[in-house]
């Protein structure tokens, strides 16, 4: 097969699977506190403004939502290491937002503030994510 048609399976899964996605029950319980709302105010996935906005999260550095000022003191601790949102760093975040902060912090106390747990999903969350920031 052809990377031209390897990156057409690719879309064409990502327009299927993308807005589906948005009304996914993992969704509704982020879309809670977030939402994604890309740079020109386009919003992308309707949310709440009490948690900081997802789009651009792929990569981006802890704490890294200039707009958001209310992340947890232990989030910008974690965040002076440099840290960013890989894949990786994502899932285990959301699948125990205090323990992975405590483990990357150091600090047996550390909070992030969020209150939700997302025990599967959260690959594909991040995927989705990532795609509508791309």
């Amino acid at each position: 097969m052809r990377i031209s048609s390897v990156l057409q399976v690719v879309g064409l899964s990502f327009v299927l699977i993308g807005p589906a996605f948005a009304d996914d029950a993992r969704w509704r319980d982020c879309r809670t506190c977030h939402a994604v709302i890309a740079p020109d105010g386009t919003e992308l996935a309707r949310g709440g403004r009490s948690g900081p906005n997802l789009y651009g999260i792929a990569n981006r550095p802890f704490a890294g939502d200039a707009e958001f000022r209310f992340y947890s003191n232990d989030l910008r601790s974690a965040a002076g290491s440099g840290a960013r949102w890989t894949a990786e760093n994502f899932i285990a975040y959301l699948t125990d937002p205090d323990a992975f902060l405590r483990e990357i912090t150091g600090n047996p106390n550390a909070e992030s503030g969020m209150h939700v747990q997302l025990r599967s999903g959260a690959r594909e969350m991040f995927e989705y994510l990532r795609g509508l920031s791309d």
